[in-house]
């Protein structure tokens, strides 16, 4: 185990033991939701609130580590796996910081939960884009539309894309979080034009490869994606086809001449 794995079992371990020692502290009732305005709006009976993060918490961990171990493209994941465990060591870290601050709110501390918790947040989308920056193609981590799996070329350009979009919408939320925690909600409309603004740009992007335009860096040659090939093979078929059939000449056969009779 390496010192983040360390630090995970931790927080593991810190967020269920939190959950028990305070247990008699905590209403009956306990709040698990806030609005916008950082009011509560959601509850939960504390015999599920106090331990249904850390259940999550295990739950989401074992299926991240279960990832490399499963996806068709194993390989590519090596390629990033460094990055790919900060972002579980990050993720886990979120959980736990939002799972303590919903016990202290419970215990009956006065803070502004949307001041502390959108930071956070924040950080977590500025390293999720370093994360989209650095992945290469496979069929769990990342922006996985039917084009971008279908295009090497193609995914590299929306997680370049993506890398930009989220390192940003996490700085705003740094920032707006901090200064004006009111208006977060217009955040996540941002995040969801984002996801819109990917997932066209692959649409366009794959069918500009498909009919053969040539879009990609000089490094990236489109013969070397799947779709370069198939469409390669598709030309080379369609010439094929194309070409007239020459129809065999049948070899006319000599009449056989009739033996004469010997005459008596």
């Amino acid at each position: 185990m390496n010192w983040m794995q360390w630090i995970i079992l931790v927080l593991l371990l810190s967020s269920v033991g939190v959950g028990v020692y305070y247990y008699d502290s905590i209403p009956e009732q306990m709040v698990t939701h806030w609005n916008a305005a950082g009011e509560a709006d959601g509850y939960m009976e504390k015999d599920i609130g106090l331990f249904l993060m850390p259940a999550a918490m295990i739950v989401l961990l074992l299926f991240f580590y279960l990832i490399p171990h499963i996806d068709p493209k194993k390989e590519n994941i090596k390629k990033f796996d460094r990055y790919y465990e900060g972002f579980i060591f990050l993720f886990m870290f979120f959980l736990a910081y939002i799972h303590f601050l919903s016990v202290a709110w419970n215990l009956g501390y006065v803070f502004e939960i949307n001041r502390l918790t959108a930071p956070a947040l924040g950080i977590l989308f500025i390293y999720l884009g370093m994360l989209c920056g650095k992945s290469k193609q496979n069929w769990f981590i990342g922006i996985r539309t039917p084009w971008t799996l279908s295009s090497e070329r193609v995914w590299e350009r929306t997680h370049n894309i993506a890398k930009d979009l989220f390192m940003g919408i996490g700085a705003l939320w740094i920032v707006i979080g901090l200064l004006a925690p009111a208006y977060i909600l217009y955040l996540v409309g941002l995040l969801i034009v984002s996801a819109l603004i990917l997932f066209v740009d692959s649409y366009f992007e794959y069918k500009k490869e498909l009919a053969g335009v040539e879009t990609a860096p000089k490094a990236v040659e489109p013969l070397k994606t799947e779709v370069g090939k198939r469409a390669a093979a598709r030309k080379a078929m369609k010439k094929t086809a194309a070409k007239p059939k020459k129809k065999p000449v049948k070899k006319k056969s000599k009449p056989k001449k009739k033996a004469s009779k010997k005459k008596k």
